[in-house]
Formats: C-alpha cells, sequence, structure tokens
C-alpha cells in the first residue's frame, strides 16, 4: 500500500460552495465557489463564460452582514470545460 501524500500547496484550500460574481466594466458572471486558498480559486460557472487570460474583479460576498465581502482582482489560469458547466481557476491579487 502506497502512503498517502500530503497536498504540496504552499496555502491549503478551504472548500466551500458560495455564491461568487466575477464583473468587468461590461461584462458579469455568477458562480459557486467551490474552493478558495490565499492564493486563488476555484468555481462553476455557466459553460463558455470565462477564458484563460481574462481579467475580472472579483466578489465572494459574506454569510454575515457584519462581515464584508471579499474583493480581488482575478485572472483566469485554467478552464475544465463541462458539458454545462465549467471549473474555472483563478489567481488573485491585490486582496481586499
Amino acid at each position: 500500500m502506497m502512503p498517502a501524500q500530503e497536498e504540496q500547496r504552499v496555502f491549503n484550500r478551504m472548500q466551500l460552495d458560495s455564491k461568487v460574481i466575477l464583473a468587468t466594466t461590461q461584462k458579469r458572471v455568477e458562480g459557486i465557489c467551490r474552493n478558495l486558498s490565499a492564493e486563488g480559486v476555484l468555481m462553476e460557472v455557466a459553460s463558455g463564460q470565462c477564458e484563460v487570460g481574462q481579467a475580472w474583479r472579483l466578489v465572494l460576498p459574506s454569510a454575515d452582514s457584519g462581515v464584508e465581502p471579499l474583493i480581488a482582482t482575478a485572472s483566469v489560469i485554467r478552464v475544465d470545460a463541462g458539458e454545462r458547466t465549467d471549473m474555472v481557476a483563478l489567481v488573485l491579487s491585490d486582496v481586499h
């Protein structure tokens, strides 16, 4: 039996199922955040909404009205296309 390997990432991922919004001055996309780390987000969106290299403003609303939403600049680094939805990996910068 092979020993379990630990994740090699610098930052651990937090599993989520939260609404997330991507926006530019011309387009808005809503999806579900599947996991979040200090450097990135994996989200599920309707097929064909995102392309590698796109830059977005990302907003992850808080479930608690007393906590500000997470706001960041996000760049698409991977799109795993599906039949109805795509899994989109984004790297975060300028996080607030």
